[in-house]
């Protein structure tokens, strides 16, 4: 979904029109240089931690990162960014 917005084309159309190898390729790509939204997500988390740590904080990235979709709850000891921004309130 995140190659056919960025290409300005159809699911249907990639499938019609990409072959296998450059859809690999594209993949391959994307591990380096992510081509979805999740790369401004990281970007922003980057420069959050960058300015919570120039204030004596200690926010890291992960600490920072928005993570979409259903996620199965888990004991993550505080490392959402809700728990985060909580306990710097107390």
């Amino acid at each position: 979904m995140s190659l056919a917005l960025r290409l300005g084309k159809t699911v249907h159309e990639l499938t019609q029109t990409m072959t296998a190898s450059e859809l690999k390729m594209w993949i391959e790509y994307d591990r380096l240089s992510p081509i979805g939204d999740r790369r401004g997500d990281i970007q922003a988390a980057l420069v959050a931690s960058s300015v919570y740590r120039s204030q004596g904080g200690k926010a890291t990235l992960d600490d920072l990162l928005l993570r979409w979709g259903a996620q199965e709850e888990e004991d993550d000891g505080g490392a959402g960014l809700e728990d985060f921004l909580a306990k710097l309130a107390d």
